[in-house]
């Protein structure tokens, strides 16, 4: 008998780890090694745990996973991670499939389709949502699947995107870099790199365009 696949949930609503919880525990081949309602916290669980498969939802207050899980795929690469989220767009599924997310899989699918999904991402497959895969394409040569779309933000590094979420949020330059572990001075040098390439000329602006973009998460 082959073991059943280890999963890691991390979504800061406990109900919906506990509804995954549940139908986990009705499929022998699944099996949920730990939960958490925390991006950090789920960070550090992958570390700990090393499951096979770590689920992270995409919105966090505070420090969110697309802060977090660049550095877990990293330093964890046994543990290949899925995305389930609420959120759609072509700036997020980028920053995923940058970052080298093993899925992108959203809330309108069925949990038994989620673990479905997480199964052939154990197997080594990609894993994402119609909708979403309808925005990628797949190189053969490099293995690697990209967005279609050619937006504007994708000039800009993973570390770039999340300084502008942060921004979206109304945070001040000392609190993103306490919350991404960056100096201050590195994140006041990003954020006038940004603005001189969006053509944007004051912090006030380049959070409204961050909104408009869809950057706020929360």
């Amino acid at each position: 008998m082959t073991s059943p696949v280890s999963v890691l949930l991390v979504d800061d609503h406990q109900v919906v780890l506990e509804g995954l919880d549940a139908v986990a525990s009705l499929d022998p081949d699944i099996q949920v090694v730990g939960k958490s309602v925390s991006a950090v916290e789920g960070a550090q669980l992958v570390r700990s745990l090393q499951p096979d498969v770590a689920v992270f939802d995409v919105d966090f207050p505070g420090i969110d996973s697309f802060d977090v899980v660049p550095r877990v795929i990293r330093e964890c690469p046994a543990s290949r991670v899925v995305f389930l989220t609420a959120h759609l767009s072509d700036v997020f599924v980028h920053q995923a499939v940058q970052m080298d997310a093993h899925g992108y899989l959203l809330k309108d699918d069925s949990a038994r389709t989620v673990f479905g999904a997480v199964k052939r991402v154990h197997h080594g497959e990609h894993a994402f949502s119609p909708a979403v895969l309808d925005r990628l394409s797949f190189d053969s040569a490099s293995g690697r699947y990209a967005v279609k779309s050619d937006h504007k933000l994708f000039q800009f590094s993973l570390q770039q995107l999340a300084i502008l979420r942060h921004l979206a949020r109304g945070e001040s330059v000392k609190q993103i870099a306490l919350a991404l572990g960056r100096s201050e001075k590195s994140i006041d040098s990003h954020k006038y790199r940004i603005m001189h390439t969006l053509g944007i000329h004051d912090r006030v602006e380049l959070a409204r365009y961050a909104i408009r973009e869809g950057l706020s998460l929360v």
